[in-house]
């Protein structure tokens, strides 16, 4: 088969969507060396990287805006994928809620969440342009919708009224890189940059409303002086908020890289992620991999990623948050607890196994 995969979320410092997308594709060259995979990428000002993933994989590089592009093919459906690569395929893989017109190629979009569509004010650009108005026929438009968790199914079927049988469940994992020892230069090089003197708290994720950072600040500023907060990610948006919370035990780290990452987790008293709505939540496998204790939200899809191996709290409740951050500090056999509960919940996801059910989707269609 001739499968293109849609690669330009992986361009520009890539989080979730991004970090999918390349263990995906990575997962898949080590499992597939029969089918042709065409890997799209478009950008005016960037090139995607000339990565080896198998001599099966081509990269397609164009110098085409990403804006104009989607705009054409949510709102337009044009033009076809065939004619820009000029190839004949069989699959397209798209790596959002939105189709890529296709001739005759079998149609795969990617569901992560529906927190737009009840908060279209908290997000930005063609998310809050497109998604609320066409998610629902573009789904229908699918030959199949894969899901990342099951709870994203679930909210496909009960609120777009989406059909079971065209969604597919498929969880992410965690990238085994974070399950090996960051090198001790590794991690004084990032305490040095970021001026950690003392042990931290941390925060993985886009700085956007609903990470619920103003409750994480608050939590943060119950407890005693003697930690520090990171906040590690991208600048999103809307983030006046927290920003009048920020004090000088509060580090923010902006996008790191996945070397930096490793050894924020490895070294950080735990993983602070009291979202108010997510899809998935990576980070809190990639926590768990890296042996860090976990604070998240008692929400369905944690549970269903996390288990029962990380500490629940009432997103809404700031002494709910600050009560398990204090205990965490003080308590090392807790900290201990959890991070064994943890290593084994993050070793039950494998990329490997997000390309084999991947590529039977594709088998199947």
């Amino acid at each position: 088969m001739n499968i293109a995969i849609d690669m330009r979320p992986t361009l520009s410092r890539p989080t979730g969507v991004g970090v999918y997308l390349l263990n995906l594709v990575a997962a898949l060259s080590r499992i597939d060396e029969n089918n042709q995979y065409f890997l799209f990428s478009s950008s005016w000002k960037e090139r995607y990287p000339k990565t080896i993933y198998g001599a099966n994989f081509q990269i397609c590089d164009f110098r085409w805006p990403v804006r104009v592009l989607n705009f054409a093919w949510n709102r337009l459906s044009w033009p076809p994928i065939e004619s820009i690569l000029k190839r004949r395929l069989d699959i397209v893989h798209c790596a959002t809620p939105l189709v890529i017109p296709a001739r005759k190629a079998r149609k795969i979009t990617v569901a992560y969440d529906l927190h737009f569509l009840a908060h279209p004010e908290q997000t930005v650009r063609e998310i809050q342009r497109d998604y609320s108005g066409l998610i629902r026929k573009h789904c229908l438009l699918s030959d199949a919708v894969i899901a990342i968790s099951e709870y994203t199914k679930q909210q496909l079927i009960q609120r777009l009224e989406i059909p079971a049988s065209r969604i597919h469940t498929i969880h992410l994992a965690a990238d085994s890189y974070f399950h090996e020892r960051a090198l001790a230069a590794e991690i004084e090089t990032i305490r040095q940059r970021l001026k950690l003197d003392q042990d931290y708290f941390l925060f993985v994720g886009t700085q956007e409303p609903r990470k619920n950072l103003p409750t994480i600040l608050k939590a943060f500023a119950a407890l005693p002086p003697n930690a520090l907060m990171v906040l590690a990610g991208p600048e999103g948006w809307q983030t006046e908020p927290w920003r009048s919370l920020i004090n000088e035990r509060v580090r923010i780290a902006g996008y790191v890289s996945k070397q930096e990452l490793r050894a924020l987790y490895q070294n950080a008293i735990a993983l602070v992620m009291p979202s108010l709505e997510e899809g998935f939540g990576l980070p809190i496998l990639e926590a768990m991999a890296s042996q860090t204790p976990v604070i998240a939200s008692d929400i369905p899809v944690f549970h269903e990623i996390g288990g029962n191996s990380f500490a629940p709290v009432d997103p809404a409740s700031v002494e709910s948050i600050a009560t398990a951050m204090r205990k965490l500090q003080q308590e090392p056999a807790e900290r201990q607890n959890l991070t064994a509960k943890g290593l084994k919940q993050a070793e039950k996801f494998s990329w490997n196994e997000t390309a084999r059910k991947t590529l039977e989707i594709y088998r199947n269609m």
